[in-house]
Parts: C-alpha cells; sequence; structure tokens
C-alpha cells in the first residue's frame, strides 16, 4: 500500500523503481557482484575454485574473520556510494542496507550472524562538517532489516589523519594504525563492523584491532562494495 501511495524513484535512473527502496531492478542487475572473493578479506579471486582464501590472507590473516562485500566498487554502484557521503545519505542508505542485509541473509544461511553491526566511527571533525557519518546510516538501515542491534558510541576515532584515498597502502596501515577506541565495553561475542567500501583494510585492520582489544572476541567485516 505504501508503495503505491508514496511510489520509490530510482537514484540512478529517476523512473519509479516500484519497490520500497529508490532503486529499480534494472540498475540494480547493472552493479557488479563480487561473487567469486577471498572469504577472509573480500578481494576478488584470479579463478575459481574450492579455495575461498587469497595468498595474502593466508601468509598474514587479517585481525577480523570474514568480510561481506557483496559488490565491486563500480559504476553504477558508485553513485549510490557516492550519494551516501553527500545531502543527508538516507535514501541510499536503505538502499544499500537493503542489499547488505539480503546478501548478510543468503551467506550466513548455514551459520550465525553477527550479534551486533558497529559502524566505523568518523572524528569529531570530519562529522560536524558532513553532519553525519554514512558508516553509522548503513549500519543502522542494515541492522533493523536483520532485528540487530547498531552500536554506534562503543567504538571511536581518537585521532584524526589525513584522507586514506590519496594514501598508497603501507602508508595507510601507519596512517590508521592508533586512530580507534573502544569508548564503551563491547558485550558481544561477535561483532560486525560496517562501512561503505573496502579499499586496501588498513581502517578496517586498525577498527578491528581495537574492537578485538575492547571485549569483542570475533570481528567481522561488513561493506557495501569492495574496491580493486
Amino acid at each position: 500500500m505504501l508503495s503505491n501511495l508514496f511510489p520509490g524513484i530510482c537514484v540512478l535512473c529517476r523512473r519509479r523503481s516500484r519497490r520500497t527502496i529508490d532503486l529499480c531492478p534494472s540498475c540494480e542487475r547493472a552493479f557488479t557482484c563480487n561473487d567469486q572473493a577471498c572469504h577472509v578479506c573480500g578481494a576478488p579471486l584470479a579463478a575459481s575454485g574450492g579455495v575461498r582464501v587469497c595468498g595474502r590472507c593466508v601468509a598474514t590473516p587479517p585481525p577480523w574473520m570474514r568480510t561481506l562485500a557483496p559488490y565491486t566498487y563500480a559504476q553504477p554502484l558508485t553513485g549510490v556510494i557516492e550519494g551516501l557521503k553527500s545531502g543527508n545519505g538516507l535514501r541510499q542508505a536503505r538502499i544499500l542496507g537493503a542489499l547488505l542485509s539480503a546478501s548478510a541473509k543468503a551467506e550466513y544461511a548455514a551459520t550465525e550472524l553477527p550479534e551486533a553491526l558497529i559502524p566505523v566511527p568518523l572524528t569529531r571533525r570530519r562529522l560536524r562538517q558532513r553532519g553525519f557519518n554514512q558508516a553509522a546510516l548503513l549500519a543502522r538501515s542494515t541492522a533493523r532489516r536483520l532485528g540487530l542491534p547498531s552500536l554506534s558510541g562503543h567504538l571511536v576515532r581518537i585521532r584524526n589523519t589525513p584522507p586514506q584515498r590519496s594514501l598508497p597502502r603501507n602508508a595507510r596501515l601507519s596512517n590508521v594504525r592508533t586512530a580507534f577506541a573502544v569508548k564503551r565495553p563491547i558485550n558481544y561475542r561477535r561483532v560486525a563492523l560496517v562501512d561503505d567500501v573496502s579499499t586496501t583494510g588498513a581502517t578496517a585492520h586498525a577498527a578491528s584491532t581495537a574492537l578485538l582489544a575492547g571485549g569483542a572476541e570475533e570481528v567481522h567485516l561488513w561493506v557495501a562494495a569492495k574496491a580493486v
């Protein structure tokens, strides 16, 4: 009934989506799926087969256990993700939350979901500039669809860092190594760290390390897309 009264308008093609989110099925089908990816870091694998762990994760496992990254960071999905960071991001958060929660239900069908979702935080200065945290919007939308709590105030960013996108991988790791801390105890054994995009994994590495030090026993990484 609500869909008939207030039809969704696709944020990409501006046509009616004919569903409860502002994304039409045609534009969703144009997204590049990240089907054949490393189970641990989410990076696309060169060949298909039974082994779902890349060489880097075998040699140097990250602090998180598993990555959920249903799509590759490519057009036209980039338009939705960039929209999440501009304006108020609510329409895009609902879109990505619907897609991420559906992927989580499928990927975790044979095992237990994380008990809580924790968004990657922004610094206070960056939060004042933007007015909202896009990862928190995404985590809240995803958690609501899965019936899980979203813990926005538990993990905090305690140090301002230069923008990650301008740095190579080694510099990114150093840039955020001590940037996060747990403000409130993590009273859940298994949590999912939520962000919009994973690139080198440097931010996830630092944030996951802080969560493990703050009481979590197992961290999973959930992102809408994996950058190649």
